[in-house]
C-alpha cells in the first residue's frame, strides 16, 4: 500500500491520510497538500467501504487516482509552459510593434514635414514665378521709363 502512495506523494510533495469509522464501514480520505497553484491537483480521494472491501480495493483506487493525478499535474505544466511561451511572445510583439511604433511616428512626421516643405516649396515656387513676373515688369519698367513710353504709367493710374 504505502508503495503506491509514494507515486502520488511524490508529485504532490505531502500527503494527507486521513481514516474516520462510520459504523461498520470506513472512510478514507487522501488528500495532497503541494504547493501548486491549481485546485483541481488538490481535489481529494474519498473512498468508504468496509475494512475487508478496503483491503482489496484501496491500492487499484491509489493507483487509479495517483495516475489521474500525474496525468494533470502534467498537463497543468504543460498548460502553463505553453502560457509563458504565449506570454513571452505576445510581450516581444508587443515591444516590437512600440519600436516600430516609435520609428515610424518620426518617419511619418518627417513625411509630414516634407510635405510641408513641398508645399512650402511649391509656395516658393510660386513665389519665385511671382517674383520672376514682378521682376519681369520691374525691369521693363526702366527700360520703358529709359526710353519712350510704350506702356502705362503706374503713378498715373494711381493719381
Amino acid at each position: 500500500m504505502f508503495q503506491q502512495l509514494e507515486a502520488l506523494v511524490r508529485t504532490s510533495g505531502k500527503l494527507q491520510l486521513t481514516l474516520k469509522m462510520d459504523n461498520d464501514r470506513m472512510a478514507v480520505v487522501v488528500v495532497p497538500q503541494g504547493d501548486g497553484k491549481e485546485a483541481a491537483l488538490r481535489q481529494p480521494l474519498v473512498l468508504t467501504a468496509t475494512p475487508a472491501e478496503l483491503d482489496e480495493g484501496f491500492v487499484a483506487a491509489v493507483i487509479s487516482y495517483s495516475s489521474a493525478h500525474a496525468s494533470l499535474s502534467e498537463q497543468v505544466a504543460a498548460t502553463a509552459a505553453i502560457l509563458q511561451e504565449a506570454e513571452k511572445s505576445q510581450a516581444s510583439k508587443a515591444q516590437k510593434a512600440l519600436a516600430k511604433g516609435t520609428k515610424t511616428a518620426p518617419a511619418k512626421a518627417g513625411q509630414s514635414n516634407a510635405s510641408s516643405e513641398d508645399e512650402g516649396d511649391d509656395d516658393n515656387d510660386d513665389d519665385g514665378q511671382s517674383a520672376s513676373t514682378s521682376a519681369a515688369p520691374a525691369a521693363a519698367t526702366p527700360a520703358s521709363a529709359g526710353g519712350s513710353s510704350a506702356g502705362t504709367d503706374l503713378l498715373s493710374l494711381l493719381g
